[in-house]
């Protein structure tokens, strides 16, 4: 058996597991998680929250593959659905089925404010909302139940010295079997493929008595695959930490004492992320070398036992560093690769040997269980691995890029959720609707390289879905292309989110009071300011300028124009509503292969649905949907409409419901009407009949777009000033 659980309501009770270690061996069996590695339970947490499908349909047309899915688990980080796929299936799968990666620890690389701690957060936030887990009374580092068999034949030792046994080895296999049956293994265990392997290995019978023959390493694994527990569960089975021994042998703690193997306690335990009382959940900041403390790391020596025990005693060392604290769960090294040598040897011995090193005076080590995630930065990763006395440490680390989302409408929930935990957004400041799509798409133009073939307008609007034309070309060009011929390390430069954040605060600072309204006019202007006074470089400078008064503008008059001419038209929701039930009538019959029907139940056009009109909504020139793209496209616009009647649980859903449905839509119901608006809003507004009209186009644009009273009066004002502003160019 070597499967890993992904069921989490199967995988282990919400109710603390409480008893003796027979009891415990009985209950693992039944369910397997409360002994399973951690990389595996890791790994069945994140799954455990299920998949969003319409954002993995989009995510899989955009980078060409079809087994990339979007986690419920990551919901919240935008734009990273590859370098979190890769993070998911790449490395913790494996190590999760006990391959290589669970002695690595993972690398993530990234620009500044890509996300990396962020994306820790909720790694840890699904360690905190886990299940208990047991483990073994006593134990600083909440030893697996299952490192007691590493005790099995120890105890057997020392009871066949006490007895002074003629035959030693044969009476220490008489007591290991009495453990075995006091633990009630002989009904547990079953003598399966692996069990014999290892058995006939050994040249011993496929037996209960066989197993009790082996020699330590080879019982415990017998054992453990006997109990039908994968492989990633032996590999983090280790002999328990010094109390635990003692107790077990009744020497120092306990003299004479000793507690029996079957009846040892187990109890368990909740993950939580506070250091002081850190519970498998451990953030380690950079480290200064002149500051090192190792304590700080694998624990210290007991201070206040010095003089009370012997130097060989357990409790002469506290095991509280962070791989103590952190063993079954995670440890976080914040800018891990400028730690000092002393700290990255104690690193590659937990990865390498899954072992930690015990404290002086105690010496030897103690197994380590757990996830290590890395931060770093492309430089201080390029600087780590360009030393040659490191390259041990390479083999150890599985590295992932963390580059900036590169798709707009990712990279706007991301300053749309920067901005939503500010001061000025809970004291009220108004921010336009076109603001946040037009500083993400500042930052994507940043981010991403310039390619001969399209403008950068059409490579920012092709990473974000759409299929696009070559220049001067009837070829056509998708997002898959324009990947290809860019460089690896395209979007782990740019512009951050931080310092997107940094711009938006500083236009709410100043409009408070003075129409307390954020406008892209007001951001472009301090765009401009900003640059000027913060980049050093005359070519960036150049073309950051550039970017703000070519394609930055562009787009900006793009969409205030088809807002604005929305809102010349009465009707235009009602419009755009009728034609989306349309569409969505058409694509429904299309993926059933029905006709539609109407409301007397009688088919009303073509099976497979009115393809004429349906091609007419996804060529639109703003989109632009091929016949052959066209199936996929409707299947995700479907898989987005289930998506919101799940979520939503309203029997209706609006034409907004899917970016991509909500341009076409917008753009094919403002074709019919834009020659008479265009004619209305050349001419100043000289009767009652234009001023109510105006009015009403100013109603609209605060309550159906969005914007303030006074951002709308202004962009109504700018599209009277400029004569061209209705233009389609």
């Amino acid at each position: 058996m070597n499967t890993i659980i992904t069921n989490s309501e199967a995988a282990l009770p919400k109710t603390p597991f409480k008893g003796t270690f027979a009891e415990l061996l009985a209950f693992a069996k039944q369910y397997p998680a409360a002994v399973e590695s951690a990389h595996s339970r890791f790994y069945r947490l994140w799954t455990s929250k299920g998949f969003n499908e319409a954002r993995s349909l989009q995510v899989q047309r955009l980078y060409g593959n079809e087994n990339l899915v979007a986690s419920n688990a990551t919901a919240n980080f935008f734009g990273t659905e590859r370098a979190l796929h890769e993070m998911r299936t790449k490395y913790l799968f494996p190590a999760a089925m006990g391959g290589e990666t669970s002695k690595q620890a993972c690398v993530q690389i990234g620009p500044p404010s890509s996300g990396k701690s962020d994306l820790d957060n909720t790694l840890k936030a699904l360690f905190r909302n886990a299940e208990p887990v047991p483990y073994l009374k006593d134990s600083r580092v909440r030893d697996n139940p299952l490192n007691l068999l590493y005790m099995v034949h120890t105890v057997a030792a020392d009871k066949a010295d006490a007895e002074g046994a003629e035959d030693f080895d044969a009476r220490v296999v008489e007591i290991k079997i009495e453990i075995m049956e006091a633990c009630g293994l002989r009904g547990l265990i079953e003598i399966n493929e692996r069990v014999s392997k290892i058995l006939k290995g050994a040249g011993l019978p496929a037996t209960f008595e066989g197993i009790a023959q082996l020699p330590t390493e080879d019982f415990v694994s017998a054992v453990v695959y006997g109990l039908g527990l994968p492989k990633s569960t032996r590999n983090v089975v280790f002999a328990p930490e010094p109390i635990v021994q003692d107790l077990v042998r009744g020497l120092k703690i306990k003299v004479g004492h000793p507690i029996a193997i079957q009846d040892y306690p187990v109890v368990s335990f909740r993950f939580s992320s506070d250091f002081e009382g850190s519970v498998g959940i451990v953030d380690v900041s950079e480290v200064n070398p002149i500051n090192f403390d190792i304590a700080e790391w694998i624990g210290a020596e007991n201070l206040s036992m010095i003089g009370r025990v012997d130097s060989d005693d357990p409790r002469s060392v506290t095991l509280n560093g962070a791989f103590n604290k952190g063993n079954r769960g995670i440890v976080i090294l914040t800018e891990g690769l400028k730690n000092p040598p002393e700290a990255q040897r104690i690193l590659l011995e937990a990865l390498q040997g899954r072992r930690v090193r015990l404290p002086n005076p105690l010496g030897g080590s103690v197994g380590f269980d757990g996830i290590v995630i890395i931060n770093s930065n492309e430089s201080e990763y390029n600087k780590f691995v360009g030393i040659k006395e490191n390259e041990p440490y390479l083999d150890r680390f599985y590295r992932i890029w963390f580059p900036y989302p590169v798709e707009k409408s990712a990279a706007r929930r991301v300053v749309e959720k920067i901005w939503g935990s500010s001061e000025f957004a809970a004291s009220g400041v108004h921010v336009d609707p076109d603001v946040f799509d037009y500083l993400a798409h500042l930052e994507i133009l940043t981010r991403l390289e310039d390619n001969p073939q399209v403008t950068r307008n059409m490579k920012v609007e092709a990473y974000d879905g759409r299929d696009l034309r070559a220049k001067g070309m009837g070829m056509k060009l998708t997002v898959h292309d324009l990947r290809e011929s860019a460089s690896a390390r395209e979007g782990l430069q740019g512009m951050s989110p931080r310092e997107t954040a940094k711009i938006i605060n500083s236009v709410a600072a100043e409009v408070v009071g003075k129409g307390n309204t954020v406008t892209s006019r007001l951001v472009r202007e301090r765009l401009r300011e900003w640059f000027k006074s913060n980049v050093t470089d005359e070519k960036a400078l150049e073309r950051l300028l550039g970017l703000i008064a070519n394609d930055l503008d562009e787009v900006r008059k793009k969409t205030l124009r088809d807002i604005v001419l929305a809102s010349l038209i009465e009707s235009f929701p009602e419009e755009c509503e009728n034609t989306w039930q349309k569409y969505l009538d058409n694509i429904r019959a299309f993926a059933l292969n029905q006709a539609v029907r109407g409301t007397g139940g009688y088919a009303r056009g073509p099976v497979g649905g009115d393809e004429t009109f349906m091609r007419e909504i996804e060529t639109d020139p703003d989109w632009g949907v091929t016949s052959a793209e066209a199936p996929k496209f409707r299947a995700e616009i479907l898989a987005a409409v289930n998506q919101h009647l799940t979520e939503k649980r309203t029997p209706n859903v609006p034409y907004t419901c899917h970016e991509a449905v909500r341009r076409c839509i917008e753009r094919s119901v403002l074709k019919k009407v834009r020659a008479g608006a265009r004619l209305f809003t050349s001419s100043n507004a000289r009767t009652d009949e234009d001023r109510r009209k105006i009015g009403d186009a100013k109603d609209r644009l605060v309550k159906q777009y969005g914007f303030s009273d006074w951002s709308a009066e202004e962009l109504l004002r700018e599209a009277e000033e400029n004569s061209d502003f209705l233009v389609e160019r």
